[in-house]
């Protein structure tokens, strides 16, 4: 009794453990549940789900057999997914009861292609499937296919399924009358090759002679070759062939095998990023399209062909006329193409073509053009009229249906029926743009001419007005004018990056900005990579989308109201440090109105003190950050942190800000009540005194003597041994030459009177006295009377009235500390030796004498 009751309970639980992990939601399309049981670890197939189950995933789980009977209560099941899930081997009745069963996936298992992993009539409850995937399993280079497991599938029309390395389908393929889609294409991995086929064979296909397969798949395969007539099996029904990431199978050899299509419609031909292998190990052969391949094309009708990645450097200029007739896509892009880049200009020929994409062949170009010497101009002519014409003769191949051309017009000429035009990195060296006119562009909506080397966008250009999306990205932009711009009054979007525009270009005035003006339908403008400091956007008010990334920025290059319909700035990587509240103010009114989405990664943002607001505003915005408003900052010390830091800490950061402004304020506070006290204090003190020199300030003191309140010009006092210097050399370079009155001793001082009384009375009518200076001056005794009388009569009503004039290599340290007190450092005057009257130092002791006294 205890065993049941234990098992009963188990049972319980599992169900309702499964139940429970496995999510379970309606399908109104369907009319039953859709059941998701992913990544359970599920070791085998629930047996609880609900019986209206129409959708089941069991994706990512460890089922590594599907048993007998797996899925009989789940009759109305019509979407199996067991995808990843360890499955080996699959029992024999595994799918009876999926009678309704339409989409099986097996892929990316372990499932080999073998009798014992796959029962003979393993499939036979599934003639309702229409698709099936059972690739990504099998890693074996050889091996046998059981074909007879898909006779059962009558109504399969997709099938996926990994390949051997010479596989050729067998006879149980031929059930699969109503096969749409054979997908051979399960590519490989580092270890393992799923889809191992090399050689596609004239009868691989043989089998689905009389099936409708419209699309073959072979991406990802390790296919070496390809025979010519390996297509011919599937010429009736076939539309589509899928040759992608094909990279050991030369693309030459690729379109050889179309020769078994000859005279078949085929609307697409995708052969993207093959033949890499190939020419890494430079088998020249494969990489070009010479006339001998293109002849397997000449009556194959493609509508859409894709040899993008392909590494081809030569393609035969007898392919466009070939491709002329029926092709509406084009892709050509980034191949190795050299030679003449004119080649492309033929398209025009391409009357129903819809999408061209020829760019980026230049950085593979090893010639360079000249203008005027191989350059794209040098091949065209002008005639009277003034178009542009480029003469060439184009053999046209055999049984071509295409007339022989003699010349046709190129340059201006567009398909007719062109809507984008991708030529950008064709040629490094377009040079000077001499396009004039374009015809045939009515309906092109996409122009791309980026990074093709040209220069001197001056003209206008007519028969471009239709265009709404242009990219001149990469060329040469200085000198643009406004007239250039004119060509597009249509224009919606705009691309002008890294074409060397300088800090002033889109100043106010600007040709640039001013043809800017004049695009009123303009949407989507890209400015990036110019090193541009100041921008005026201002004028351009239907801009929604504007990238000004890369530049020299630091702030928002428009003002309020401005681009009222603005969505998405990008400011990154310029030198923005922070928003001012102004601009904060106007990108939260756009974040409001149009959910504004803002790019700042890349600049130099603050986190300091005088930023705390922008870092605040940024996480209490409307408006939406890149990075989710996460950058990098440098805080007020030059450390690096982010801004998400900065807010979590903003309380901190804020009074820390707070409090290092205040503190000092503060101090300075205190210290300027301290200083009023101590001048109060002082001026109550000395009154008198600042009164005095109020009054002296404002005029009404004593005033200072000037040279008019004095007789003589100047009083010299030397020694006896100066006498013969003083009496000749001082005085006729002073007197005579120089017209100033001196008072000499020798020959102005009366006999029998005190020498002090004259010494007195000399320095009372002098203006200034002249102290020659000499060590026989220093000795002499009447020396320090002299020097003191002087200094007595030294006032602040006249200061500054000694010279001194050093005679010779005198001690300074002897110098009475008295005369230095009173005497200005340039009144000192050294002589090196006595000068002759004439010498320039009386010109300088002149000018000290004459000085007013400051």
């Amino acid at each position: 009794m205890k065993i049941i009751c234990g098992l009963i309970l188990t049972l319980t639980v599992t169900s309702s453990t499964s139940q429970k992990t496995c999510q379970i939601k309606p399908d109104p399309q369907l009319g039953g549940s859709r059941v998701d049981c992913q990544n359970l670890n599920l070791t085998s197939v629930p047996g609880d789900l609900p019986p209206n189950t129409v959708s089941l995933d069991l994706s990512g789980n460890n089922i590594t057999v599907l048993r007998d009977q797996a899925f009989v209560r789940l009759p109305r099941l019509m979407y199996l997914n067991i995808v990843n899930s360890q499955v080996s081997r699959l029992e024999a009745n595994a799918f009876k009861g999926l009678s309704l069963l339409l989409s099986l996936r097996l892929n990316n298992n372990n499932l080999q292609l073998d009798n014992h992993t796959y029962p003979e009539d393993v499939f036979s409850p599934l003639q309702s499937l229409t698709e099936l995937n059972i690739g990504n399993n099998d890693c074996r280079l050889r091996g046998t296919t059981p074909d007879w497991i898909f006779k059962w599938l009558i109504n399969l029309e997709t099938l996926t399924i990994d390949t051997f390395e010479y596989d050729i389908f067998g006879s149980g393929f031929g059930y699969l009358q109503k096969l749409v889609t054979l997908n051979i294409g399960t590519g490989f991995e580092d270890d393992c090759i799923h889809s191992a086929i090399g050689v596609i064979q004239n009868h691989t296909f043989s089998v689905f002679e009389n099936i409708s397969v419209q699309v073959l798949d072979v991406t990802g395969s390790k296919l070496l070759a390809i025979h010519a007539g390996a297509f011919l099996p599937l010429y009736f029904y076939i539309s589509k062939i899928v040759l992608e990431n094909v990279i050991t199978l030369p693309t030459a050899m690729a379109l050889r095998a179309f020769y078994g299509l000859n005279g078949k419609n085929v609307s697409k031909v995708l052969m993207r990023n093959s033949n890499k292998y190939v020419s890494l190990n430079r088998n020249l052969q494969s990489q070009l399209i010479t006339k001998e391949t293109v002849i397997y094309l000449t009556h194959i009708c493609i509508e859409h062909l894709d040899l993008s990645y392909n590494n081809i450097i030569y393609l035969d200029e007898n392919l466009i006329l070939v491709l002329s007739r029926c092709i509406k896509y084009l892709d050509l892009s980034n191949n190795n193409i050299l030679g003449d880049q004119s080649t492309f200009l033929m398209m025009s020929l391409c009357k129903h073509l819809l999408f061209l994409d020829a760019s980026d062949q230049h950085k593979f170009i090893k010639r360079r053009y000249d203008l005027g010497q191989g350059s794209l101009k040098s091949q065209i002519k002008v005639t009277d009229n003034g178009l542009y014409h480029l003469y060439r003769h184009r053999i046209s191949p055999e049984n071509c249906s295409v007339s022989k051309l003699e010349s046709f017009e190129a340059g201006i000429r567009f398909p007719p029926n062109l809507r984008i035009c991708i030529i950008g990195g064709i040629t490094d060296s377009f040079g000077e743009f001499f396009i004039t006119g374009i015809t045939g562009s009515s309906h092109l909506a996409k122009f791309d001419l980026s990074y093709n080397g040209a220069r001197g966008f001056v003209k206008q250009i007519n028969g471009l007005s239709f265009l709404n999306e242009v990219d001149l990205s990469g060329n040469e932009g200085r000198g643009m004018t406004k007239d250039f711009l004119l060509s597009f009054p249509n224009m919606t979007s705009l691309a002008l990056n890294n074409m060397g525009f300088d800090k002033e270009t889109l100043r106010r005035g600007g040709s640039v900005l001013e043809g800017l003006k004049t695009m009123h339908a303009l949407r989507y403008l890209d400015i990036v990579g110019n090193d541009i400091r100041y921008m005026d956007m201002g004028s351009i008010r239907t801009l929604i989308s504007l990238n000004v990334s890369r530049n020299n920025l630091v702030s928002v290059p428009f003002e309020h109201n401005d681009l009222p319909d603005l969505h998405i700035l990008d400011l990154s990587v310029n030198s923005i440090t922070y928003f001012d509240d102004d601009t904060m103010d106007m990108l939260e009114s756009l974040g409001q109105k149009n959910k504004l989405v803002l790019r700042l990664k890349g600049n130099p943002l603050s986190c300091s003190c005088q930023s705390l607001l922008f870092v605040r505003w940024i996480f209490s915005s409307s408006v939406t950050f890149d990075s989710n408003g996460n950058y990098s900052c440098v805080t007020e010390y030059g450390a690096l942190t982010t801004t998400h830091t900065v807010y979590n800490e903003f309380n901190y950061h804020w009074t820390s800000c707070q409090g290092r402004f205040w503190l000092p304020v503060s101090i300075t506070l205190m210290c300027l009540i301290a200083l009023l006290l101590v001048s109060a204090m002082l001026v109550s003190r000395n009154w008198t005194r600042i009164a005095h020199h109020i009054l002296v300030l404002m005029g009404r003191g004593i005033q200072r003597v000037t040279r008019q309140n004095f007789n003589k010009d100047a009083y010299v006092a030397h020694s006896d041994e100066e006498l013969q210097f003083v009496m000749q050399d001082l005085r006729i370079g002073l007197e005579d030459l120089h017209g100033l009155k001196l008072i000499l001793p020798d020959r102005d001082f009366l006999p029998g009177q005190f020498v002090a009384d004259h010494v007195v009375e000399s320095i009372n009518k002098s203006w200034k006295t002249v102290l020659v200076v000499s060590d026989d001056f220093l000795d002499d005794p009447w020396s320090y009377f002299i020097i003191k009388s002087t200094a007595y009569y030294i006032s602040n009503l006249n200061p500054n009235r000694v010279i001194l004039l050093m005679v010779g290599n005198v001690n300074r340290g002897r110098l009475p500390e008295l005369l230095l007190n009173v005497t200005d450092e340039e009144d000192i005057i050294q002589l090196d030796d006595f000068p002759d009257p004439h010498s320039d130092v009386w010109v300088h002791v002149r000018d000290r004498i004459l000085s007013q006294a400051v």
